[in-house]
């Protein structure tokens, strides 16, 4: 079985690629003996000064080619993207396994890739990282990592992630630190599964690896309308939301008091859904879990008050409606209406309920186009239309039912713009439209 390597896409005209004689269909095997099965791969090694590349030309022979020190470790190529390594897990609570038919293809992707953690901030769990694999992501430094842990106790995590046998979570996490990988780590909290007594050794025993685990982001389980979970979990509730942020917040204020890091930290679905107020931003430390849903709703509310403050040109025409789920609903509504009162315009915000999903699916996220329509159809948009930004994926531009932004505008007869992933993106939507 041959070697495989990374295979070249195109080469940059003028660069040290062009010069070595590298071309579209070339397969990079290695440099200075090390396999480069993918971009990381590459460019760390390209990063040593002598360098001996092999490359199986697209005709099928093998050549050596040396070259000089590059300057920002770049060949001037671009290069296939890597195959996603997907989970063997079988989660109880797995979201996949929640989606309605008709949903976009990449979320039923289950992966459990480490380079995705590295590049974008998936969760992984490292039950499905071999030895070999752990050595690789100290050696090239991929820090940081983001590990879903949900249990500390090796029988409850092992319970649901649904294995058959334990995987050796601790020693891991400890050769990952030792080896200079800091981690950002998640807990699904699951009412009744792993929650009180079980929340707190996991958390605690987390804290024990500070400052190697930087931080636990605690999210509340979605449950869909599709799939078994819906049968066999409790439903997360308001008063549930604020038991959890009890229990949690002097946990936070001990661990404030010993690192000056609030380092355990609830999605603000807690306090949004408990009816609570959010913490400040102090809180959130650096915003490390923010893809998370933790700090999203505080960091949208500095970055508004920011904005609203500058010095703009009145808008008295403008007329539009912003949609957004029945989660942040509640806060949009208030900020645009501040909106209106600062530049005289006459938009309006409207609460999407998720009928794609399930009715318990409440954040803008998950938002399909159909639930978009027919939250729009209630009445007059007025002269265009902003759904969230975050519903809609990178880099196909599709929400969850695979309709696009254009989709909707052709069947509202009206634009759709997306609100962007800045406040500052969602001002210049909003001051600029005609």
């Amino acid at each position: 079985m041959s070697v495989r390597g990374i295979r070249i896409l195109s080469v940059e005209n003028g660069s040290p690629a062009e010069s070595l004689g590298l071309a579209p269909g070339d397969e990079i095997l290695s440099v200075n003996g090390h396999p480069t099965p993918d971009e990381l791969a590459l460019r760390f090694y390209l990063a040593e000064e002598e360098l001996l590349l092999e490359v199986r030309k697209a005709g099928g022979a093998t050549v050596r080619l040396r070259a000089d020190e590059l300057h920002g470790n770049t060949l001037g190529v671009d290069v296939e993207e890597f195959r996603t390594r997907t989970c063997s897990n079988s989660c109880m609570f797995c979201f996949v396994n929640q989606l309605p038919s008709g949903v976009r293809a990449s979320l039923r992707v289950k992966d459990d890739d480490y380079r995705l953690s590295f590049l974008h901030g998936n969760y992984i769990t490292l039950t499905n990282l071999p030895e070999k694999e752990l050595g690789r992501i100290i050696e090239q430094a991929l820090s940081p990592l983001y590990v879903s842990v949900h249990a500390t106790e090796v029988d409850l995590r092992t319970r649901i992630l649904g294995r058959k046998k334990a995987d050796d979570l601790a020693g891991k996490i400890r050769k990952l630190i030792d080896g200079g990988i800091r981690l950002h780590t998640q807990i699904v909290l699951m009412p009744g599964i792993n929650d009180g007594s079980h929340l707190k050794r996991t958390v605690f025993d987390l804290y024990r690896y500070y400052p190697g685990v930087d931080s636990v982001a605690i999210v509340p389980l979605g449950l869909s309308d599709h799939g078994l979970a819906k049968e066999i979990f409790t439903r997360v509730t308001a008063s549930y939301c604020r038991e959890v942020i009890g229990q949690v917040t002097p946990w936070q204020t001990a661990f404030r008091r010993e690192t000056g890091r609030t380092f355990a930290c609830l999605a603000d679905e807690f306090y949004l859904q408990g009816d609570m107020p959010l913490p400040g931003t102090a809180h959130y430390d650096d915003f490390s879990q923010i893809e998370d849903g933790v700090g999203m709703t505080r960091k949208f509310l500095n970055d508004f008050e920011i904005e609203i403050r500058r010095r703009r040109k009145p808008k008295p025409g403008l007329c539009g409606t912003l949609v957004t789920g029945s989660l942040f609903h509640p806060i949009l509504s208030k900020c645009v209406s501040r909106i209106n009162d600062r530049i005289g315009s006459h938009l309006r915000t409207i609460e999407a309920r998720n009928r794609f999903m399930g009715k318990s699916i409440t954040v803008a996220g998950l938002l399909a186009g159909q639930d978009i329509l027919d939250a729009l159809a209630s009445a007059d948009p007025g002269d265009f239309a902003i759904i969230p930004g975050e519903a809609v994926s990178r880099p196909d531009g599709i929400l969850v039912d695979n309709l696009s932004p254009d989709d909707l505008a052709h069947r509202l007869g009206k634009p759709v713009y997306t609100s962007g992933r800045t406040m500052l993106d969602f001002f210049r939507l909003l001051t600029t439209r005609p």
